[in-house]
């Protein structure tokens, strides 16, 4: 039987034989998963005028990458929650991405965007890990006014920093809808993104066109049970 066979090689074998095949099923395992894990990859600041500006502009086109614009007045996408602001616009203050009033012309006053009045403190949008599919593994938003030098943070499963952007000074001074300084920040991680975060120095805080999606790679797989030896009270178990 394969099974009685498999115990008598088993058996035939040296303990450090053994423990060596042990270990080597363990790490083949794991850098299997680290593989499809990868690493994380921070995006930006890069300028922003349209959707086709978007590092993830083609998989928002095939559905894999979320896009919300505010443009319906609300943050309407299901498994995204943002820890402040609100929708914003359209007005002569609002800074909302360039085309989406149908026309790129340097101003974003008569689109949507999303606003917080405490630009030090920021927005945070958190993605919930029991979304079908996981934790997104890309995920980015256009930063488009506030005052002083802005930040970017992103974070993996169970909130680990994924690394930071900034502060880097991109403001123009103007609060009036000029999209000359409009800047995407994201971060791809296919081990998945729980939040982002993006603030600026002082004033309020501007953004539009938060987009994520993708799936997490799965955990490691796990390890077929081998029996490895002991030390007993009368020498080695098997």
């Amino acid at each position: 039987m394969p099974g009685r066979r498999f115990r008598r090689v088993w058996g035939d074998m040296g303990m450090h034989h053994r423990i060596r095949i042990v270990l080597g099923g363990l790490l083949v395992a794991f850098a299997a998963w680290a593989t499809a894990a990868g690493a994380q990859t921070l995006l930006g600041p890069t300028a922003y005028l349209s959707q086709s500006d978007s590092p993830f502009a083609a998989e928002i086109t095939a559905g894999t990458v979320v896009l919300e614009t505010f443009e319906d007045g609300a943050l309407s996408s299901p498994f995204v929650t943002a820890s402040a602001g609100a929708p914003f616009g359209p007005g002569g203050l609002t800074d909302s991405v360039d085309a989406d009033d149908g026309a790129i012309d340097g101003s974003g006053t008569n689109g949507h965007s999303f606003f917080s009045g405490a630009g030090s403190t920021g927005i945070t949008f958190t993605f919930d890990p029991l979304a079908p599919g996981g934790l997104p593994t890309r995920a980015g938003v256009v930063w488009t006014d506030g005052d002083g030098a802005v930040s970017f943070e992103a974070f993996g499963p169970g909130g680990a920093s994924l690394g930071t952007i900034g502060p880097v000074t991109i403001a123009d001074a103007s609060n009036f809808g000029g999209t000359a300084e409009d800047r995407f920040f994201g971060v791809i991680n296919p081990g998945g993104i729980s939040a982002i975060h993006i603030s600026n120095a002082g004033g309020g805080i501007e953004v539009d066109h938060l987009q994520w999606g993708g799936a997490a790679a799965p955990p490691p797989p796990p390890v077929a049970s081998i029996p490895v030896p002991s030390v007993g009270p009368i020498g080695l178990v098997l």
